[in-house]
Formats: structure tokens, C-alpha cells, sequence
């Protein structure tokens, strides 16, 4: 019999139907119970919805030694997610309480049930859909009548599997357990065999367990220990951090000041005329109280953009010019908070009405001699 190649690879298909589920029910604390190599929470943590991802595994070593795929790729620090994601390892079981994981969303174990022991596979409901009790829940397994299909096979596929269950015996367990928590049951799989053995089902078979009832309020929670122990914790960048946003805001408008310099460095213009259209932009965009910077007092078009000008060695870049990029838009959300944020910091000057950016005119090298020749 030819070897059964999976296109693409079985745990890829695995790891996309728990994906696609977040991503549907909008899960946004999802935890992963036996997370082995973390495989598949490096993928969760693109999902926008989560905010908080959690694995546990009782394999320490090899958490500490995977832990590194969930480190944020330095361009999530350039293009940080919309909402807050943490990231929290746990060393742990699945069949042990811990009070942290009462308010999960969501719960995937992958292709676990079959490694625990008798004792620990009685506890496992108890813990995963009584205590636990998330909205969701999706648990895979090998489907044993499938092996067949698999040459050399003598008993089990991996010498660590305890069992590997038929289809009606996942089945069976799975109702039971969904009618004594709450829970409505859904059987799906992946890993179509080829033609012809249609009747042996996929070579994975999942149960998908969506809970009926309202969420069981746990009594023993605020008494229950936290037994899991923390091997990492990751914060990833977000504009929700007040911090990051000022950042991106002030690296979009630096840059754009920057590109209307070297802009102005090889364009001639006259100095008293833009200085003239300088102080009109300047009355135009703000009303001024006592030479003090103003919130903005009126709703510009986007469309239009005023003049840059140079005073001495500065140039006057109205706020309007810099709204109107996409980016610094987006980032900002109006014309107001972007003057708020650029008030905030000593990386970029405002005018004394605080309608304009003040950007020097040259820089240390002999870009004052180019400027001072155009002008």
C-alpha cells in the first residue's frame, strides 16, 4: 500500500480549522491546552480578535525552548495591532484548576486526549467544560479507523498514545459530555483519505463543542489556587499603548517634514511672499488667545492644503498638509488630536498658534548654503 501524503501536511489542516473557529466566534481569550511546540499559537497571534493567548503544556523544557516562536516579528513594532495582545505560557496540565483560565473564550486541545493516562482523562471534563466552561471548545484525535490505511501500522500512531478512539466511540464520549455540561456538539475532521475509502472518515476527527447554557459561575474561584507556574509573558506592540501611537504619529510627520524640506531645498521661491503666506495660513487655520497654542476652531477639507513656508531658518508646515497623508489620518483620527500629540512632546515644534509644524530649514551639513541660495 503507497504512503498517504496529506497536501497540505495534516497538522497544517489541523492548526487552520482551530484558526478559521477563532476567527468566526471572535474569540478574544483563546487558550491552547497542550500547546507542545507552540506551532499553533504562533499562528493565533495574528488574529485580531485575541487579546489575550495562553498555552499550557507540561513539558517545561519544551516550552522554554519554543517560547521564542511567540516573540513579536520587528515588523509588528513598525505596524503595531490595532488592539492589546499578551501572550502567557503556563506550565500545566489540563486536568489541574487554575483560576486564570476561568474567563477563556475559547479552548483548542490538539490532538492531546489521547496521551493522558485513565485518571487524568476522567478529570478532563470535569476541569476543561466544568470548570473551565468556555463558549467554545475543539478537541482532536486520531480516528482509528482510518489506520488501516497506514502500512507497518501495528497498534497506535505514536508511541505515546494511550488509545485511539473510532469514530463512534469520539462520538459517543463527546455527546455524553456535551449533555452533562451544556454543551451542543459539532463532528467535523480533516484528512480526506483517498478515493474509495470515503467510509473510513478523515484521518483526524474533531468534536466542536459550543456551550447552550450560561457560563457556570464558579464558587471555588476566588478561594482556588493559581497551580500553573509562569514560564513567559509577552505584550506585543498596539496602538491601544498611548506611547506607540505618539511614536508612529511623530515618525510619520517627521518624515513628511523631512520630504518637504529636501522639496523646498531644490525649488527656488521669495521669501517675503512665503513669509506673507505664511502669517495668512497661520490666521486662517487657528484663532489665537494670547499667543498661547489653541485647540483647531474649524473643520478644514482634507483636499486642501496650504502653503509651506520659510521664516529665518524655519519652515512652516501647516497641519492641514499633515492630516491630509493617509497614514497620519488614520493614526490620529482628527485634526485636533493630532495637534494634541504633537503639544505633547519636544521632538517636533509647533507655532505659537499651534497650526503649524516649525521644521529646520537645513540641516548640519551645507544644506543652509543650498536653502540661502534659492531664497
Amino acid at each position: 500500500m503507497e504512503t498517504i501524503i496529506f497536501t497540505p501536511p495534516l497538522y497544517k489542516q489541523r492548526y487552520q480549522l482551530v484558526l478559521e473557529l477563532v476567527e468566526k466566534y471572535k474569540a478574544r481569550k483563546v487558550a491552547d491546552l497542550g500547546c507542545a511546540e507552540c506551532t499553533l499559537l504562533s499562528r493565533l497571534k495574528s488574529c485580531s480578535c485575541i487579546e489575550v493567548l495562553i498555552g499550557v503544556d507540561t513539558d517545561l523544557e519544551m516550552l522554554k525552548e519554543n517560547m521564542y516562536r511567540l516573540s513579536p516579528l520587528p515588523c509588528e513594532y513598525l505596524q503595531p495591532r490595532p488592539s492589546m495582545l499578551t501572550v502567557m505560557l503556563y506550565h500545566g496540565s489540563a486536568t489541574v484548576k487554575d483560576s486564570r483560565m476561568l474567563d477563556c473564550d475559547f479552548i483548542s486541545c490538539v490532538e492531546l486526549i489521547e496521551h493522558l493516562d485513565a485518571p487524568e482523562l476522567e478529570r478532563f471534563p470535569e476541569v476543561v467544560f466544568g470548570y473551565m466552561n468556555p463558549a467554545v471548545i475543539v478537541i482532536t484525535t486520531p480516528n482509528s479507523d482510518f489506520n488501516p490505511l497506514f502500512p507497518g501500522l501495528m497498534r497506535f500512531r505514536h508511541w505515546d498514545h494511550r488509545f485511539e478512539w473510532s469514530r463512534a466511540e469520539f462520538q459517543s464520549w463527546s455527546l455524553n459530555i456535551g449533555n452533562k455540561y451544556g454543551y451542543r456538539v459539532e463532528f467535523t475532521g480533516v484528512g480526506k483519505g483517498p478515493p474509495g475509502t470515503e467510509q473510513l472518515g478523515f484521518c483526524t476527527q474533531i468534536s466542536i463543542f459550543l456551550r447552550e447554557l450560561s457560563k457556570t459561575i464558579q464558587t471555588e474561584a476566588q478561594n482556588s489556587d493559581t497551580l500553573y507556574k509562569l514560564v513567559c509573558e509577552i505584550v506585543y506592540p498596539s496602538l491601544k499603548d498611548k506611547k506607540i501611537l505618539q511614536d508612529l504619529v511623530l515618525n510619520e510627520v517627521i518624515y513628511a517634514a523631512e520630504c518637504e524640506r529636501r522639496h523646498l531645498i531644490n525649488s527656488r521661491g521669495d521669501n517675503e511672499h512665503e513669509a506673507e503666506n505664511c502669517s495668512q495660513n497661520e490666521g486662517k487655520s487657528l484663532e489665537t488667545e494670547d499667543g498661547k497654542p489653541t485647540k483647531l476652531s474649524f473643520k478644514p477639507k482634507i483636499s486642501e492644503r496650504l502653503k509651506v513656508c520659510r521664516i529665518g531658518n524655519k519652515l512652516h508646515i501647516p497641519l492641514i498638509n499633515l492630516f491630509s497623508i493617509p497614514k497620519v489620518q488614520q493614526l490620529s483620527g482628527s485634526l485636533q488630536q493630532l495637534q494634541e500629540i504633537l503639544q505633547t512632546t519636544d521632538r517636533v515644534m509647533l507655532s505659537a498658534c499651534g497650526a503649524s509644524v516649525l521644521y529646520p530649514a537645513y540641516d548640519d551639513n551645507n544644506d543652509d548654503q543650498l536653502m540661502e541660495s534659492h531664497y
